[in-house]
């Protein structure tokens, strides 16, 4: 893996993503999400006509095809809908940061939204869905600021 960027201490099993998977997350209508992740804000996309939450932001809301986007803050809190346990690492490299657990979240005041992260600071078989969910930062760079989801 290389980077121009140092990158930050990982949570436990929990190791950074790869640049080229991050560069390929960051545009013109997800801008907002991640200059608000660097102040450690947690923001999502809704329709400005409608107000259906939209994740990732489309280019057209789903309920009304208006392509008017604004972001609204939300609580830091959320509740594990689903989840896996990856046990074993489908690269070799990454054989350090098993066992993990990729989960979606519905985000407390943002209905019918999931965010999809990683819930970290646990182990495997505490997780279950219901589960009462935190957001923790990840200072992945200078640049980069990723939320993951712990026990609240």
């Amino acid at each position: 893996m290389t980077t121009t960027e140092p990158a930050a201490k990982p949570f436990r099993n929990m190791p950074p993503p790869p640049p080229s998977f991050l560069s390929s997350l960051i545009d013109e209508r997800t801008q907002p999400f991640w200059d608000a992740a660097k102040r450690e804000q947690l923001v999502a996309p809704k329709c400005s006509n409608c107000g259906t939450f939209r994740m990732p932001p489309s280019r057209f809301c789903t309920n009304c095809l208006s392509m008017d986007l604004e972001y609204e803050p939300l609580a830091v809190t959320g509740t594990v809908f689903t989840f896996i346990i990856v046990r074993h690492p489908l690269n070799p490299m990454a054989a350090d940061y098993v066992p993990f657990m990729p989960a979606a979240i519905d985000a407390d005041g943002a209905p019918g939204m999931r965010f999809i992260s990683n819930i970290v600071e646990c182990e495997p078989e505490d997780v279950h869905v219901g589960m009462k969910v935190k957001v923790v930062w990840n200072h992945v760079s200078d640049t980069l600021t990723l939320p993951y989801w712990a026990p609240a």
